[in-house]
């Protein structure tokens, strides 16, 4: 039973915060090559520890680097309270990336409006817990966020 609410809570947590702020008919996905996802981005983000309801709004930080052909080095930074990197790779020009891992994850959504590029996402760190046969996912940090793109 822990499992399944735990299932479903990271379900509807991930809906609600990929999607927490109504765009605007300007932003549009940007089916992009991954040039335009290199570079360093500012925006303010939604901090949660653990299963508190209450968001600490703050400034975040993200910086994307290419490390090889496909390979992308990506650094969230929100204060004092949130600091992740996450390795992925991009082989297509779709507007999302997604990387899972064992004990963090990286959703985003990369938009564009005239020249500007914003990025919208969710970083979480998760870890098992385990009792008898029964295992589940546990949320330990998530930070939801809009990043707008300052510098190539």
């Amino acid at each position: 039973m822990k499992k399944i609410v735990g299932i479903l809570l990271i379900v509807i947590l991930s809906g609600v915060f990929t999607h927490c702020k109504k765009e605007t008919d300007d932003w549009t996905f940007c089916n992009c090559t991954i040039d335009s996802w290199i570079g360093n981005y500012t925006g303010n983000g939604n901090f949660y520890l653990g299963d508190e309801v209450d968001a600490q709004q703050l400034e975040v930080e993200l910086t994307i680097q290419q490390i090889a052909s496909d390979n992308l080095n990506i650094r969230v930074v929100a204060d004092d309270v949130y600091a992740e990197t996450f390795y992925g790779i991009k082989r297509d020009s779709t507007y999302y990336l997604t990387i899972n891992g064992t004990s963090k994850s990286l959703i985003m959504n990369l938009k564009v409006k005239g020249d500007q590029l914003k990025l919208s996402g969710t970083a979480k760190n998760f870890h098992w817990k385990f009792e008898g046969d029964t295992s589940y996912l546990v949320t330990d940090k998530t930070l939801a966020f809009d990043v707008l793109k300052t510098q190539p």
